[in-house]
């Protein structure tokens, strides 16, 4: 029976990727999907997500998003990929009857709020960004951890260098945790279970050329295929890494991975702001991502995008 699913994420590339497995993956019941005003400006990426969404002709969660900022926003030159995803000329050549149903008007807090308030069982929530959205419900309804399964969250980073250049901070901190570390204590503080997968795994992940020559090739008879690679068109010649895709995966089909039991608390103060790390005295029990089966997941991910 598939397992029901919230994704939040903040509209980039990779994030609406991932969103597009969970959306047809079996395994999965995607319920609702947030935008956080992360890596994009979150009216462009909430837009673009519907066009996504009438473009592979999806049925199904109720889409929402928010214009809470970040404590640490992302760089403005990233986030304005999201008014490029938006305008892909993709989108002018849709044949399909009708744009994507949705209720307009709902923040993502007061989705996910509804959505676990009313849920017969807990749920998973997948984050691929910032966990803003996610701690502000927990703050507000405390309650509601003991409806949540579990979290499959990527962020931090624990032996390996962070992703954050930012002037008065060493480095050691990566983004969707630096952008709001008190949100990601919080998360950690809740209790609820945690899969965390770091840059310590994504890091040897790259999106590389003999994947995406074998996305092209099933693009021909497959529109999420063809989406996928325009996609990633869009970061083509930069360092660009699995990050949110990988951790979609794990939420499909975990049995890909293997993970390690750590403690971990996050530097909320300092140079390190930010900084995720395993911990003797403080943070809690989590399990941390070690290693996954590449051949696996890619095969996964093709399979994933051929349905549709």
């Amino acid at each position: 029976m598939a397992k029901p699913l919230l994704h939040d994420h903040d509209g980039h590339v990779d994030d609406m990727i991932s969103c597009i497995l969970l959306w047809l993956s079996p395994e999965v019941e995607l319920q609702a999907i947030g935008i956080t005003n992360g890596d994009c400006f979150a009216d462009q990426a909430f837009e673009a997500l519907l066009k996504i969404a009438t473009y592979l002709d999806l049925e199904g969660p109720e889409i929402a998003s928010s214009d809470d900022q970040m404590t640490h926003p992302f760089p403005e030159n990233w986030r304005r990929e999201s008014y490029i995803i938006n305008e892909l000329p993709i989108f002018g050549d849709n044949d399909l009857k009708k744009p994507y149903q949705q209720n307009k008007g709902r923040r993502s807090d007061v989705m996910f709020t509804d959505a676990l308030t009313h849920s017969k069982k807990p749920i998973t929530i997948v984050a691929t960004g910032p966990l803003t959205i996610i701690a502000k419900v927990l703050r507000a309804h405390p309650e509601l951890k003991n409806n949540i399964e579990e979290f499959v969250i990527m962020g931090g980073a624990l032996s390996v260098p962070g992703n954050v250049e930012e002037n008065g901070y060493d480095g050691s901190a990566e983004w969707n945790v630096y952008a709001d570390p008190a949100a990601f204590k919080t998360v950690l503080d809740s209790g609820v279970p945690i899969k965390l997968i770091p840059l310590d795994i994504t890091n040897d992940l790259p999106v590389h050329a003999e994947f995406l020559k074998r996305l092209e090739q099933q693009a021909a008879t497959s529109r999420a295929s063809r989406l996928a690679v325009k996609l990633w068109s869009l970061v083509k010649g930069f360092n660009y890494y699995f990050w949110d895709t990988v951790t979609a995966a794990a939420a499909i089909k975990p049995s890909l991975f293997t993970f390690k039991e750590m403690k971990i608390d996050v530097a909320l103060q300092g140079k390190n702001l930010g900084k995720t790390a395993t911990s003797m005295f403080g943070g809690r029990k989590v399990q941390v991502a070690t290693r996954v089966e590449k051949e696996g997941f890619e095969e996964l991910l093709l399979g994933i995008l051929a349905k549709r």
